[in-house]
């Protein structure tokens, strides 16, 4: 127990300076883009006196280096500051707004990617010839298939030409649910809302298959070498020795497969939070993607500062429960720190 708590402790010390590396390179790239997010909120007619003191407010009359260290006391204090455009919100609030969404969308997308990869994998494995030269086909080719493009077919195709799903949005406006969780499908569970359960599942089938479909390459090929790897082992010799059916042997198989797929797993999950930008955008989804999107439009520093630093901690956070997760399921793992 001692040398988890070790190996813990060590993992999120080192990910300390990733998070500080990954926020100074945002707050100057931010500087560096032309324009004064002050004066694209009131445009370039404003008072030259009302544009100051709203620079000043912002403290943005600062020299850059305060700036920064400013900065840097507020992230480190749970302090993200407030928007520089209109309403003046603070960022905290901004976000929390979008974040359910994001999350719906990612975890929605990373169970269609897992389903589509084990499936796809399995099959590949068991079958071999042609089904397995077209998973590895199916593989490749998913995984360099541009979102915004398969986004934009899947709609002309299920939106537009078959009228299956809706075009964009994450519900049908008159059918939200009450808000508990911000999650709309867990909400109308919990609230009993069968409408807005269905509504808010057919809005979300399209995106979630779009980014789902696109990392599902990566767990089909995992799933296909380990599952091709362990069929030659000795314990599956020895399991049809003993008579055991085709089937179990299989399931056997796989599920020693799926051991060393932890880690991806993990890993993708971060990487969904990416896609999950372009995804957004494509169809509208009102989460953190929009939101950082729309806010870079506007030169609004506080609010792309703060949902990067949500998008950092998040990513960070994944990386070492997976580090954690590995630590546990291989004692070798720990004993090396």
């Amino acid at each position: 127990m001692a040398g988890l708590l070790r190996y813990v402790a060590v993992r999120l010390a080192l990910a300390v300076p990733t998070l500080l590396i990954l926020l100074t390179v945002v707050f100057f790239v931010l500087r560096v883009i032309p324009g004064n997010p002050i004066v694209a909120m009131v445009g370039m007619k404003a008072p030259q006196e009302y544009v100051e003191q709203l620079i000043k407010e912002a403290g943005l009359d600062k020299p850059l280096y305060v700036q920064y260290f400013d900065y840097l006391a507020q992230v480190f204090t749970g302090n993200l500051g407030r928007s520089l455009i209109f309403g003046r919100r603070e960022v905290v609030a901004e976000i929390l707004d979008r974040l359910p969404a994001t999350v719906e969308l990612a975890v929605a997308s990373f169970l269609v990617s897992v389903a589509l990869g084990h499936l796809f994998g399995f099959l590949a494995a068991r079958f071999g010839g042609w089904v397995d030269s077209g998973a590895r086909v199916y593989s490749m080719v998913a995984y360099v298939l541009f979102i915004p493009f398969l986004g934009l077919a899947l709609q002309l195709v299920f939106s537009v030409w078959l009228g299956l799903f809706p075009v964009a949005g994450r519900i049908t406006p008159g059918l939200e649910p009450p808000r508990i969780t911000g999650l709309y499908v867990v909400d109308s569970i919990l609230a009993g809302r069968l409408d807005s359960l269905a509504d808010a599942l057919w809005h979300l089938a399209l995106p979630s298959f779009t980014l789902g479909l696109v990392l599902s390459g990566v767990f089909t090929r995992l799933i296909r070498n380990n599952m091709v790897k362990t069929l030659s082992e000795d314990f599956v010799a020895a399991y049809r020795a003993m008579g055991f059916g085709e089937w179990a042997v299989l399931w056997k198989a796989y599920r020693a497969a799926i051991v060393p797929t932890v880690t991806m797993m993990g890993l993708q999950l971060a990487l969904l939070l990416q896609g999950a930008v372009l995804t957004e955008t494509t169809f509208s989804w009102p989460g953190l993607g929009t939101l950082l999107l729309e806010r870079i439009q506007y030169l609004d520093y506080t609010t792309v500062q703060g949902t990067v630093v949500v998008f950092v901690v998040i990513v960070v956070l994944l990386n070492v429960a997976v580090d954690i997760i590995n630590a546990l399921l291989d004692p070798r793992v720990r004993k090396g720190v």
